[in-house]
């Protein structure tokens, strides 16, 4: 078994029936369970599922976006169902582990689709520092009392998304949401 998921890289040859991609072009793509994994020379995929790799990203940087970006889309405007456009009326999106990979994309593309407040936790300060720096209006320590700290801000979110400690800040989380919420959690 080959193991790797996400990869970038640049087409080195088309089949017959391509007609988005050329060799040559720079891309990147999201894994799959039943193909092999990219962690060989050279992958076979289906041209429909591969994006062109943007230009301000290195191969690396490109390569760490395809699942964490998924995961991140799903949960905020699939699961949770969050509006795209939402106004900014002061609701609020918690979300738990906004230092981490899907947490970081979180809250970047809900400040720049919709009007949410977002809060992000993070316990160290420089992690802290970077949540606020992609665009969460507010940090909060997850190693803390989740709840005391948002009462103490006065907020109550309507949607809560978790991406990692969910079994520590279940409790919290449940307790956190609005009447009528949502939560959202990956493991």
């Amino acid at each position: 078994k080959v193991l790797g998921f996400d990869a970038a890289g640049v087409v080195r040859a088309t089949g017959p029936e391509a007609s988005l991609l050329r060799a040559g072009d720079e891309v990147y793509y999201a894994g799959a369970i039943d193909r092999p994994g990219t962690n060989a020379p050279l992958h076979l995929v289906d041209e429909r599922i591969v994006g062109r790799k943007p230009k301000s990203l290195s191969f690396a940087e490109a390569a760490a976006l395809p699942l964490t970006a998924i995961t991140a889309w799903e949960a905020l405007f699939d699961r949770l169902q969050i509006a795209r456009n939402a106004p900014a009326d002061g609701t609020a999106l918690l979300i738990i582990g906004g230092a981490g990979g899907v947490g970081s994309i979180a809250i970047q593309l809900a400040r720049r689709l919709t009007g949410l407040r977002v809060i992000a936790t993070a316990s160290r300060p420089e992690t802290r520092e970077w949540c606020l720096s992609l665009g969460a209006h507010d940090v909060v320590d997850h190693a803390g009392d989740l709840v005391a700290q948002l009462k103490a801000m006065q907020v109550t979110p309507r949607y809560v998304f978790s991406t990692n400690t969910t079994e520590r800040n279940w409790k919290a989380a449940a307790e956190l949401v609005a009447p009528q919420g949502r939560i959202a959690l990956i493991e």
